[in-house]
């Protein structure tokens, strides 16, 4: 099994454009909530396969999707 990395978005807007673009580019992802001692400026995160997270990372780069650079 492909190991995971965990996105965390600074608001509830950017983690729904996010989940929108991944489902366009057939990124599989899991929604979560993210941690409370990680962050308190959205309550969720996206869950993604290692493999896949530059690919995810760039889609969100081109279409305005603001994430947080500390990925777990």
């Amino acid at each position: 099994m492909p190991e995971e990395v965990v996105i965390i978005f600074t608001s509830t807007h950017d983690v729904i454009k996010a989940k929108s673009e991944l489902e366009k580019a057939s990124i599989t992802y899991e929604l979560i909530p993210t941690p409370k001692e990680i962050s308190s400026e959205c309550g969720m995160s996206l869950r993604i396969e290692k493999p896949v997270l530059n690919m995810a990372l760039e889609i969100f780069r081109s279409n305005g999707v603001r994430y947080r650079n500390d990925l777990l």
